[in-house]
């Protein structure tokens, strides 16, 4: 049936001081909650009647959060029907503005992130797009409270901060939801013909021999647990790309690419692991090794003196995906970094690491005081926000080489 437009507020007073999934007190859906609340739009816009407080306690049973972060997945486990087709992080590349056309043409609307302020870094904050117009996007904006869908409501003029809009939007989460159908509102001709599986001639894209531990394909992104490895493909292993635009994200960091291995399993591959190849290699289709326990880590580059700092915490922030999960491969130099430690303050309860600048960002994982972390800013403007409030650190913990932002008011120096 065609999407129809239903508009929730996260202000909404019927939920927005609800907890959000499992976060802290003050994790309400009225101040972080602005991806539940566009995806309850998305599934009442495709016929399934839920509010932001309906949606949060039906998540809520099936393990749908980690802490406040929602788990784009979990969705599935409450409506079968609605499958996450693609999740792409595009923080560091322009946004698949084709992807996002032919998903809108079909009747089937974006869940995206947008920056929602001009200040340093990106203020994360998540919208329902619905149309084209022109040079940019009808949407769903859950931030403020206009119950009025009549009203356009266009995401450049409220969120471009001087960008293009190919890196206005920095996540895009597509949802398939089987039956729908139908444009809503004008929509400009798609860029690409929509590609929903890969033919026997390619395109192809082979593991890298450096991943020896294994590549892991999953059915999300979601690198928090290994409940959702469908298969794992040792190095060497060409697969199937599935995606109309596979081929131009092999190699890409922080992208992901949907792919089709040997054995027939479908599911979501690390780009920066994959090489392209024209052709399958005429290997027999084999049994998948089991799930690697040591997940390929996520490779970020180090920042070039050019780059932003690291964002500050958000007004009304959003919950990307994860920047990542390990150390950034060696350059000809590297600077000196700066070391911190966890502070007492933190109490018996530690401090959480969130996979973004945010207290609405995914759990990494909870420091106990005394924690050494290094620090993976450039040292004088990590200095200059260590024991402040609402300032975060962008850190390792070297133990376990995982990445993530710490609040700064937390730590003191080595």
């Amino acid at each position: 049936m065609p999407f129809k437009l239903v508009y929730h507020s996260q202000q909404d007073p019927k939920w927005k001081n609800d907890t959000l999934g499992f976060g802290d007190p003050g994790d309400t859906i009225g101040y972080i909650g602005c991806a539940l609340t566009a995806t309850a739009m998305l599934l009442s816009g495709h016929g399934y009647d839920e509010t932001p407080k309906t949606l949060n306690q039906k998540l809520k049973q099936v393990n749908g959060f980690v802490s406040a972060a929602i788990r784009w997945g979990a969705v599935s486990q409450v409506y079968p029907n609605i499958t996450v087709k693609s999740n792409i992080s595009c923080i560091t590349g322009d946004a698949p503005l084709g992807l996002i056309d032919e998903a809108i043409a079909a009747g089937q609307p974006a869940i995206v992130q947008v920056d929602r302020s001009p200040a340093e870094g990106i203020q994360t904050h998540w919208v329902v797009l619905y149309g084209k117009k022109g040079k940019d996007y009808l949407m769903l904006d859950p931030w403020p409270y206009q119950p009025d869908v009549t009203k356009e409501d266009l995401l450049m003029k409220r969120y471009a901060q001087g960008k293009t809009l190919k890196r206005a939007i920095s996540h895009v989460i597509l949802y398939e939801a089987f039956g729908g159908s139908g444009p809503v509102g004008p929509i400009s001709a798609p860029s690409k013909p929509a590609t929903d599986s890969a033919s026997t001639s390619g395109p192809f894209a082979r593991v890298k021999d450096s991943v020896t531990w294994g590549l892991n394909i999953r059915s999300s992104i979601d690198t928090s647990s290994m409940a959702n490895v469908v298969a794992t493909a040792p190095a060497g292993t060409q697969l199937a790309l599935l995606e109309s635009d596979g081929a131009a994200k092999v190699g890409a960091i922080n992208q992901w690419v949907r792919v089709r291995e040997p054995g027939g399993r479908e599911g979501f591959a690390a780009a920066w692991y994959l090489e392209n190849v024209s052709a399958p290699a005429p290997a027999p289709i084999t049994e998948p090794a089991a799930p690697s326990t040591n997940e390929a880590p996520v490779s970020t580059p180090e920042a070039p003196s050019t780059t932003p700092s690291t964002p500050t915490a958000p007004q009304t922030p959003g919950v990307p995906s994860a920047p990542g999960t390990s150390t950034a491969p060696a350059g000809p130099s590297k600077p000196k970094k700066l070391t911190v430690i966890v502070s007492e303050a933190v109490g018996t309860s530690g401090l959480r690491m969130r996979k973004t600048s945010s207290k609405g960002g995914a759990l990494v994982m909870v420091l106990n005081a005394g924690t050494p972390l290094i620090v993976m800013e450039p040292v004088k403007k990590a200095k200059a926000k260590i024991g402040k409030v609402n300032q975060w650190l962008y850190v390792r913990e070297p133990q376990t080489r995982r990445l993530g932002y710490v609040g700064a008011e937390y730590v003191t120096l080595a």
